[in-house]
């Protein structure tokens, strides 16, 4: 069982295919309570692939066949997200369709409930998802929510070296960007790490910004993944 990020990451660097980190992924997301996943690529709020996925029987087969990606509020939604949510999010009480309600009914009867979806985007500006629901009603613990959003920023990372080949450029960091990286890495705020290095919450925003800016990264978790990835902070 695999108990921490550290440990993901640790076991995701040893994974040689695409398929033994597959595995790994959907052993550690089952360890968490979730037995649907999966992977796909979106565009014009569209699913343009699946690379995998793991359902109950004949769900993706419907999904595909009704082509409920024309109507998914995830699908929608995913583009425009700008970091993991939960499937009711994309649901806006008074903005949401017949049609709409009836796919989730319909979805719920097909063994999948109560999804969240972590929307990542690439340097093409592509959006890529993974999306984790139950066969059967429930939800998930909140202190593992950040459990999940990192571990599945670093199945994506890893993927996309196994198989896009993606490699990034040397990523230098200053001094202070990599202090600062280490205490995000910690949960710390803008405010709690300025005072720990003595300097303004405005000058950690800055830099904090920096990182982000030179990772391509969405949010702080994104580049602590990265930071460790890249090997510029340790586990």
């Amino acid at each position: 069982m695999i108990t921490t990020v550290e440990d993901f990451i640790e076991r995701t660097q040893e994974a040689n295919s695409d398929l033994e980190l597959k595995n790994l992924f959907l052993a550690t997301m089952r360890d968490v309570g979730y037995e649907n996943a999966v992977f796909a690529r979106a565009q014009h709020k569209r699913l343009v692939s699946i690379p995998w996925s793991e359902f109950p029987p004949g769900y993706l087969d419907t999904y595909q066949t009704m082509q409920w990606d024309k109507i998914d509020p995830v699908v929608q939604h995913v583009q425009t997200a700008r970091g993991p949510f939960r499937w009711s999010d994309a649901c806006i009480p008074n903005q949401i369709r017949k049609s709409q309600r009836t796919f989730f009914e319909e979805c719920r009867e097909l063994g999948v409930h109560s999804g969240i979806t972590i929307p990542m985007r690439g340097p093409a500006r592509e959006t890529d998802l993974i999306s984790l629901s139950f066969r059967e009603k429930g939800a998930l613990q909140a202190d593992r929510s950040a459990y999940v959003y990192m571990v599945s920023v670093q199945y994506w990372l890893k993927y996309c070296e196994l198989v896009d080949r993606r490699s990034a450029d040397a990523i230098v960091l200053t001094s202070q960007e990599i202090e600062c990286l280490k205490w995000c890495k910690e949960g710390k705020t803008n405010w709690e790490i300025g005072e720990i290095l003595g300097i303004s919450q405005k000058t950690v925003e800055f830099h904090v910004g920096n990182t982000m800016k030179k990772f391509g990264a969405g949010n702080r978790i994104t580049a602590v993944i990265m930071g460790i990835k890249n090997g510029i902070i340790s586990l």
